[in-house]
């Protein structure tokens, strides 16, 4: 395949400014872009014996912009390595962006779907569906008869405009793909096509509306997948005032998919993760059987201090093992990271009414504590820096309210809380958390319930204390991640 002008020049950017970003906040154990600005994870897929992560890529600035395909690959999801650019947005249908989809694999090539958005200088546009394929996993090439769904495709009951992240998949003798879409009233919803050779598709359903499901009206990113005897749809959602995201969360329903009537019947829903930095999950299957997750670390409604001299902003989730149990996904992260740890600490000790302190120079760790309540009690979880007393993260549960708090004071926020209702299994609360420069993925009663949130340190923590106010015994782990 020849590339295009565009995809030249955006190689030619990043080769020539890839080395000139500022590494104070850059991540070590996850994915970014080599410069620029990232956002939703794209066609997440293990394929070759590699693990393939696309992502939606502004190369020539940290601020969002008309979307390319970054691309990178890894053998164990800690470690990647960037491959080229796999699309540009150079075709008449997909010139405003190559916006979010997915991949698949038929016959073994690699298959891209994804949005083609076009935009004019007033603000007006449209969004198709769209193919790329690719013999070796590197090189892509648009489909001749792009859009392979177009703007006739759609529902009379659906906005012309909103129809966009196609996720594939191929369930017995056919393909299928659920895209975001909204109703002429404004409302989000998921609608369902099916295809034999993933270029000639057709309308199935709307599998589901927001009949007052969730409060925001704006969904995107949807993907569907079994789960056992369930199926499960995730799906992120903003709401707007004006041009300006104010509300935005990312929730998944657990239920049952009918695919001769192409209806969704929903058992459960719930948010997927409680903290501010997630959103647009996608997931897969690898060769192990496990079903993988990963997610953009960041949000639209969260600043972006990386914006200002850095040249980069945006990065991916460590990805995630996501697991059913009792009607509820939980989540872990990937084993692969346990291979890091290094320098092992390991604590265990009965608290009243006192505190204890380990040293934590690192900026990279994990920290596993399982906390026993002999009494009720208030424990609190705190690493911060011992000179600077707006420099630290906090994690507190109080065993009588059965809430637990976090708490971010650094360089962007001051005493910013977050808070979730969260009751002990037998007395005990297990907390797990992944801290890596500037990001902190906390892990609670193995996964029952995520936060995800970025961090920005003024400098370098170097302690860990907890605290219990009451009768607490505290059995805790503590490595450095070495990456």
């Amino acid at each position: 395949m020849k590339n295009s002008a565009r995809l030249k020049q955006a190689m030619h950017y990043i080769s020539q400014n890839k080395f000139n970003v500022d590494n104070k906040y850059r991540l070590k154990f996850h994915l970014m872009g080599e410069c620029g600005w990232i956002n939703d994870p794209n066609g997440f897929i293990f394929y070759n014996d590699w693990y393939h992560c696309f992502f939606q890529y502004n190369p020539f600035e940290p601020f969002w912009g008309p979307t390319y395909w970054g691309h990178a690959v890894s053998k164990d999801l800690v470690k990647w390595d960037y491959l080229p650019i796999a699309l540009a947005p150079d075709k008449e249908y997909d010139k405003s962006g190559c916006f979010s989809g997915s991949a698949i694999e038929k016959d073994g090539k690699l298959y891209l779907m994804y949005t083609g958005h076009v935009e004019d200088c007033a603000g007006s546009y449209y969004q198709t569906q769209c193919i790329a394929y690719s013999e070796d996993g590197i090189s892509f090439e648009k489909y001749f008869k792009n859009p392979v769904i177009n703007t006739s495709d759609i529902p009379e009951q659906a906005s012309k405009n909103d129809f966009r992240d196609p996720k594939a998949f191929k369930k017995g003798d056919f393909y299928y793909a659920v895209i975001a879409s909204q109703s002429k009233e404004g409302k989000g919803q998921v609608l369902l096509y099916k295809s034999s050779d993933l270029l000639k598709w057709e309308y199935v359903n709307t599998i589901i509306r927001n009949n007052n499901i969730v409060e925001e009206n704006i969904w995107e990113c949807p993907d569907l997948f079994e789960f056992g005897e369930k199926d499960i749809l995730l799906f992120s959602a903003q709401q707007k005032e004006g041009k300006k995201v104010i509300k935005s969360e990312t929730f998944y329903c657990v239920g049952k998919m009918n695919f001769k009537s192409g209806l969704f019947h929903i058992d459960y829903c719930e948010k997927l993760d409680w903290g501010k930095y997630f959103y647009a999950p996608h997931t897969t299957v690898d060769k192990k059987g496990r079903r993988l997750m990963i997610a953009w670390m960041d949000n639209w409604n969260c600043p972006f201090p990386t914006q200002e001299g850095h040249n980069w902003a945006g990065a991916l989730i460590l990805p995630r093992e996501l697991y059913l149990r009792n009607n509820k996904l939980f989540m872990k992260p990937v084993d692969e990271i346990k291979k890091y740890r290094k320098e092992e600490i390991h604590v265990e000790r009965v608290l009243s009414d006192e505190s204890m302190y380990l040293n934590c120079e690192s900026e990279c760790m994990e920290i596993e504590s399982d906390l026993f309540f002999i009494t009720d009690a208030k424990v609190e979880i705190n690493i911060f820096s011992g000179v600077l007393t707006n420099n630290s993260v906090k994690i507190l549960y109080d065993s009588f309210s059965k809430k637990l708090k976090f708490i971010i004071n650094d360089l962007v926020f001051n005493n910013e809380s977050q808070e979730i209702d969260l009751h002990p299994i037998d007395n005990k609360v297990n907390i797990r958390f992944l801290l890596d420069k500037s990001s902190i993925e906390l892990f609670i009663n193995e996964g029952e319930k995520v936060l995800t949130n970025r961090i920005y340190p003024l400098e370098k923590y170097n302690t860990l204390s907890i605290s219990s106010k009451g009768t607490c015994k505290v059995n805790l782990k503590k490595w450095n991640l070495n990456v």
